[in-house]
Formats: C-alpha cells, sequence, structure tokens
C-alpha cells in the first residue's frame, strides 16, 4: 500500500466580505465607482489583493504578451505535468484537487489572492505542493494562476517543472527586470516567475517597500485571479515572516514522518495576529481506507 504524498485539514474562516467569484471577468474600471480613495491608514487596513486592486492600473492585455513557455519533461498540459509528478497515481490528483477545491471556495468567502506556501522545517514538500495547487488550480477554465519561486534560499521550481527561462527573482523584485521579461507563460492560464539565483540579502529584499511596489505592479499588470508564493521554512528563516504584510493567508505544509507538534505550534503562534492561517496540509501521511479506493 503506497502512502498518498499529502492529507489535508483546511480551516475556514469566512468574516462576510465578498469577493467576485470570477476575479478574472470583472471589469477594474467600475471597481471604485461612487467609492471614496482611502487615506494611507485606511489603505494600509485592507487586505493585499484589495489594495493592489485600489492603487494599480490594469491592463488585461498583458497577460497575452508573457513569453510562451511549454511545460517541461514532456508535458503537453497542466493535467500530464501533474500525472507525471504524480507518477501516473490519479488518487494523489484527486486529493490535490480536493485541497483545490477546499481553498478557492475559502478565497472566495474573502477579498483574498494573494497566498503563501511554507514549511516549518526543510524537506517537508511546500514546493511540492506549491507546485501541484498551481497546476490544479490551473486546470480551471478561465481562472488565471500565477506562481511565483520566493525561496531565495533553495529554489525548486524550474526543477520541480523541468523548466528553463529567466530565473533572477532578486533582480525582478529589485525593479532591475520587468514582469514581461521575467514571468513566462506555461498554458492560458498559468504564469510562473522562475528563480536561479541565490543572493546573500533575500529577507532584506522582502521587507523591502520595491518589493511590495513590483509584485502590486504584477498583479495590475496580468490581473490573476490567485497567487501562490512558494517561500522558504519559517523556522529555518525569517523570509515569510518579513514577507507577510504582501499576502493575505498562509497554507502550512507538514511531514507527518518528522515535524512535530510544538514546531507547528509555534508557526501558529507567529503567525497569529499577523495573516491568516489557511489550513496546515500534512504531507507523507497514509490515506484512510476509502480513499485507497481505486
Amino acid at each position: 500500500m503506497r502512502n498518498l504524498p499529502f492529507d489535508l485539514e483546511l480551516t475556514r474562516r469566512v468574516n462576510g466580505q465578498y469577493m467576485p467569484a470570477k476575479w478574472g471577468t470583472r471589469d477594474p474600471s467600475q471597481d471604485l465607482v461612487g467609492v471614496p480613495f482611502p487615506d494611507k491608514g485606511e489603505m494600509m487596513a485592507l487586505p493585499a489583493a484589495q489594495r493592489a486592486a485600489q492603487i494599480t492600473q490594469y491592463d488585461n492585455g498583458s497577460w497575452e504578451t508573457l513569453e510562451n513557455v511549454p511545460f517541461g519533461r514532456g508535458a503537453s498540459s497542466a493535467l500530464s505535468a501533474q500525472m507525471a509528478l504524480a507518477g501516473g497515481d490519479k488518487r494523489i490528483l484527486r486529493v490535490i484537487d480536493d485541497l483545490r477545491t477546499q481553498l478557492l471556495q475559502t478565497l472566495q468567502s474573502e477579498v483574498w489572492n494573494r497566498i503563501a506556501v511554507t514549511a516549518p522545517t526543510s524537506g517537508c514538500g511546500a514546493t511540492f505542493t506549491a507546485v501541484n495547487l498551481a497546476l490544479s488550480i490551473s486546470r480551471v477554465p478561465d481562472f488565471r494562476t500565477v506562481l511565483m519561486d520566493l525561496n531565495q534560499r533553495n529554489p525548486g521550481i524550474a526543477k520541480t517543472l523541468g523548466l528553463r527561462g529567466p530565473g533572477d527573482m532578486h533582480r525582478y523584485l529589485a525593479g532591475q527586470v520587468s514582469t514581461r521579461d521575467h514571468l513566462i507563460r506555461c498554458s492560458e492560464t498559468l504564469a510562473i516567475g522562475l528563480n536561479q539565483a541565490r543572493p546573500v540579502n533575500p529577507s532584506e529584499m522582502l521587507h523591502s517597500k520595491r518589493t511590495g511596489a513590483v509584485l502590486d505592479d504584477m498583479i495590475g499588470t496580468l490581473f490573476p485571479d490567485i497567487v501562490l508564493y512558494d517561500l522558504p521554512p519559517m523556522l529555518e528563516y525569517d523570509d515569510l515572516e518579513a514577507f507577510l504584510p504582501q499576502v493575505d493567508g498562509v497554507l502550512l505544509v507538514a511531514d507527518a514522518t518528522r515535524t512535530l507538534g510544538p514546531q507547528i505550534e509555534e508557526c501558529e503562534r507567529r503567525l497569529q495576529g499577523k495573516t491568516n492561517l489557511l489550513g496546515v496540509i500534512l504531507n507523507r501521511t497514509r490515506a484512510p481506507s476509502t480513499q485507497m479506493a481505486a
């Protein structure tokens, strides 16, 4: 009996805010009609996604201008890329798709679209989860997904997907490279920001106001429905905590074979009052018998 990659517990936190079900199809020019522009204090209290919607000029045609790069390892689509990562095991896809559905239902109850994926420690499978989740969401028709490799300690998205392309995330976040020149598009609904560089000051860059402005501009230019950021383990580096002002929620990936309860509790403590913990994904668990059916 094989182990599925992960089981999940996704905690929904609904506070009655409204997010249009299809961000990619609304008319942004109508968003602020009759709505006074907030002052600086009010603006900083808004969710990150809503701040971007109110301070950025949208260009819906820019998505199509990104360089089109096919999936690596011979994959012809997001589904075939997922099947390759899952070793052909369709049960794995069902678990990932379940995570996708629960996450999107939660996001559609909120004004959220920027999600960080991290782990307590290295080797828990955060990159694997972020990549598979991005592929799964991008299979939803007309739902634009952006996946960004912000793990400048140990970047892994390019290797996981077998992709080659512009890969200096540090220069992109510093505003030295444009969105059009940095991001690539692997399908009609999936764009990826790759990284192969390992700068000496990644957390300082994530603290930078310039980084926030660059990522706000990326969302305002590409108008994605969801952005997933793959980040380093939060108990080993301060990168995630430096980046929290730029996200609306966090998915925490734990390893059932070695992550300790106190480590998860410490991550929860550090996130409390700073952002929304959307769920804890328990990786490398044995699935219940009901999930093992063919």
